[in-house]
């Protein structure tokens, strides 16, 4: 029932938010920024990738939100008051929060506690079966949401949850306003959301363009631009183009060789941070790839401190195992990835890999420099033998089409809380599509048991030290059966007009909220 009050579109037509006409003596800017894509939905715990959290994140706001500026480098974790202006912990299963009184959301209604419980209802992102799978493997460890009072709101964990707080900070948990979503429906709002955020919906064109306008009375005080322009620009060379010649305020994925270009210019300038993201690669178990061997002779014959030399000026890292030195869990002795050709060709002929074609299909315009990287890596593997090849393709429907042969394909793993639960477990744990891809079963990972098993224990363990044994364990599994494999950090570089001060964070949250977007007069 809940599926189908979800789904019903209540209206013949659908209008975007009415947007009061701006009065002609606001002289606020109206900010372009040039992205190379945009997302099929602002629903925010549909789209979760890359591309939608940069305009979702100015969208929505969250109970408790983390500080990336606390200590001035854009990827601290300290959390703050969001929409809660106070939380308590009742028990090691229960957070109560007192909510912010007067926050509103873009229709001009007033939070309160039923959005909260809306926002976290079984059905929605979390539970059995619910309409948005993609949130499940974040909002599944919440058994229940306690509205006590108005402004009042109990969460309560299925099992002891030392990561509560972050968890409300990070993906899937904004809140949206309830009336709105169960009369739309979700197709409706994905295009039309209602938050409490600094910016809401003022116009989409298809392929071209998503324009924000400012929500002025948001509660973190009145937006500094009237209005946020996403415009989709796939091309490096069009989105530099139009921020030299005025048309952009600031254009993001700008490749390190280009960053020269960038710095001729007197009225341009440079923002970089490399992100709490890893790029991967995922290899299903099918084909030749069925062999684990094959696929740890695929890694291991990667070199990654040539890759990052050659495409990103060695400017970026790559982890040591599935984790951040930020991790409070972080194992620092923990192995770096291993760069053998001669292990690799040794592990092929114990496997009787007779060079058989393996596909990488990828995305053009997706991740910054993964077409430079697959041309290299296919180098590498072709010197040990591996017979690679490449298939670029428009789109990621054309990645997963189950009715084409694939036996690697691009990810990135985003790091949403500094814990494994923030991108470890959620991303290859039991509820992850690795081990339940939705295209093709074969695709799945058949993970052994003591993998979950011990990702069970880092997500109910209150014992910190039970916690990391656990994690190490997990580390070991994944990287013998090697499902996947890490290749690097990237360096994120947005080229930004001067004039405009703004701070990006090692999440590809694009925070323009006043307190990191201003305007020179």
């Amino acid at each position: 029932m809940l599926r189908r009050i979800f789904t019903v579109v209540a209206v013949a037509s659908v209008t975007l938010t009415a947007v009061p006409a701006v009065a002609q003596d606001d002289s606020r800017p109206d900010l372009v920024i040039a992205v190379n894509n945009l997302p099929g939905s602002l629903e925010g715990i549909e789209e979760m990738g890359n591309v939608a959290v940069r305009i979702t994140y100015s969208m929505f706001d969250s109970l408790i939100r983390r500080d990336f500026l606390a200590d001035g480098s854009g990827t601290a974790s300290k959390l703050v008051p969001g929409l809660a202006e106070s939380w308590t912990r009742i028990d090691d299963r229960t957070l109560e929060l007192k909510l912010r009184e007067g926050a509103k959301f873009h229709d001009g209604s007033e939070l309160t506690s039923d959005d909260v419980a809306f926002s976290f209802v079984a059905g929605r992102g979390r539970g059995y079966d619910p309409l948005i799978g993609a949130a499940k493997r974040f909002m599944d460890s919440i058994s229940h949401v306690v509205p006590v009072d108005k402004y009042t709101v109990r969460i309560v964990s299925k099992e002891p949850d030392v990561l509560l707080e972050q968890r409300l900070a990070g993906y899937a948990f904004w809140i949206v306003e309830n009336k709105t979503y169960l009369r739309q429906g979700k197709d409706v709002f994905a295009r039309n959301p209602v938050g409490t955020g600094p910016y809401k919906m003022d116009e989409w064109v298809e392929g071209e363009y998503i324009r924000l306008s400012s929500h002025d009375d948001y509660f973190g005080g009145k937006p500094t631009a009237k209005t946020v322009t996403f415009v989709q620009v796939p091309e490096v060379s069009a989105r530099i183009a139009g921020l030299v010649s005025g048309e952009y305020d600031i254009s993001v994925n700008i490749p390190p060789d280009q960053i020269p270009t960038i710095e001729r210019y007197d009225d341009l300038k440079v923002e970089q941070i490399v992100l709490d993201n890893t790029h991967m690669l995922v290899f299903y178990p099918n084909g030749p790839l069925e062999d684990q061997r094959v696929r740890q002779a695929l890694a291991m014959s990667i070199d990654r401190d040539l890759l990052r030399r050659a495409l990103w000026a060695d400017k970026n890292y790559t982890p040591n195992g599935h984790q951040l030195p930020s991790y409070e869990m972080y194992i620092e002795d923990y192995p770096d990835f291993e760069y053998s050709p001669e292990k690799a060709r040794e592990l092929l002929a114990e496997a009787g890999y007779d060079g058989e074609e393996i596909v990488y299909k990828f995305p053009l315009n997706y991740y910054l420099l993964s077409t430079e990287a697959a041309q290299a890596m296919q180098q590498m593997w072709q010197s040990v033998g591996l017979n690679v090849k490449l298939e670029p393709v428009e789109n990621w429907d054309q990645v997963t089409d189950a009715d084409a042969q694939v036996n690697i394909r691009p990810w990135s793993n985003t790091h949403r809380i500094p814990d494994p639960l923030g991108s470890f477990v959620p991303q290859w744990g039991a509820f992850s599509d690795v081990q339940n891809n939705q295209q093709d079963d074969a695709r799945s990972w058949d993970a052994p048991e003591a993998f979950n098993d011990a990702q069970n224990v880092i997500i109910t363990e209150t014992d910190w030290e039970k916690r990391q044994e656990a994690y190490r364990d997990a580390l070991d599994i994944w990287m013998d059966e090697t499902p996947g494999t890490m290749l690097y950090n990237p360096l994120e570089t947005y080229a930004v007009r001067d004039g405009v001060t703004w701070q990006p964070y090692g999440l590809y949250y694009m925070d323009l909220r006043p307190y990191n977007l201003q305007f020179a007069e």
